[in-house]
């Protein structure tokens, strides 16, 4: 809920240790290159904010009342609630929990990181989902996408604990009957099984309810997508990390890692989909295969959605 290997999802990166390029007293002068109209709103708010975590390409922000602010460079790519920066090197290591940072509509002040805002254009989150429903010649393509998940599922188990594998493997042959025909208690009984499921930042449970949910903004009419959404982010949010909560929130909206974008447009165009595919396949250790899972299984049931 990305997040972000050649392509990384920011949620499931390292923290590696690194030697930085620059003298542990000067500061380190960036441009915002995108940023989403929600991070433009959250600029104006006087409200605290700290640091969440620091990676060598991305830097999570959190703010006192609990908004997720991600800083992350183009290798990683746009998301629901980031800011793009045109940095090609590791953010400072000085950084950390006791860093001062200070914002304003212009600028962002993370220790000896400032960011110019000012350059930053708006970066729209939602993808095209009307076209996705109105255009159902995409959906032909749903076997070849499975046959490739498939040949590599066996990473999802990679360094799992023992009794992983059967619970990821219940919980979504559980939503996957549910989805078809939504019961309020059996979704939400199906949702907890997943919810926080598995080691790290965006635990593979939620990565595959992300899927779920971008693949219900592609297939269901708006109407019922909002109401599913709303029932999964209730139950899902208070089990797992504040990471992972906020992009399953994102999801629930309709938003999505731009590797996404890419990946839908390709399927829109019935044009090459199998380099962005492989983009969100090989994001992270878990988080691309489960939520392409979780969107295949969606997209999958469409005709026998009510």
């Amino acid at each position: 809920m990305w997040i972000l290997v050649a392509h990384l999802h920011f949620a499931e990166l390292v923290p590696m240790q690194c030697v930085t390029m620059m003298p542990m007293n000067e500061g380190w002068q960036v441009s915002a290159i995108s940023m989403t109209p929600k991070i433009r709103q959250w600029l104006q708010e006087p409200t605290a904010v700290s640091l969440l975590h620091r990676f060598d390409h991305a830097i999570n922000l959190i703010g006192a009342n609990g908004t997720i602010i991600s800083i992350v460079q183009p290798s990683i790519g746009a998301g629901p609630f980031s800011i793009v920066v045109n940095a090609e090197r590791p953010f400072p290591a000085t950084i950390n929990s006791a860093t001062p940072i200070t914002k304003t509509s212009d600028s962002l002040q993370i220790g000896p990181l400032h960011i110019d805002l000012r350059p930053a254009q708006l970066w729209q989150p939602g993808p095209p989902w009307n076209l996705l429903r109105e255009q159902h010649q995409w959906l032909t393509i749903l076997p070849d996408l499975q046959t490739a998940v498939s040949q590599q599922q066996d990473r999802l188990t990679t360094g799992s604990p023992a009794n992983f594998a059967s619970q990821f493997q219940t919980a979504t042959a559980a939503v996957r009957t549910t989805i078809v025909h939504p019961n309020s208690a059996e979704l939400e009984t199906a949702v907890i099984q997943l919810a926080g499921l598995g080691p790290g930042l965006t635990p593979a449970g939620d990565d595959f309810l992300l899927g779920l949910l971008l693949g219900l903004w592609a297939t269901r009419p708006e109407a019922e997508v909002v109401e599913l959404a709303k029932r999964v982010v209730e139950t899902a949010v208070p089990r797992t990390t504040q990471l992972s909560a906020a992009w399953l929130k994102a999801a629930a909206e309709g938003e999505a890692w731009s590797a996404w974008h890419d990946f839908l447009q390709a399927l829109l165009a019935d044009d090459n989909w199998h380099d962005s595919f492989h983009h969100i396949l090989n994001n992270g250790a878990t988080s691309g295969i489960a939520s392409l899972l979780g969107f295949i299984t969606t997209a999958s049931n469409k005709n026998q959605a009510p």
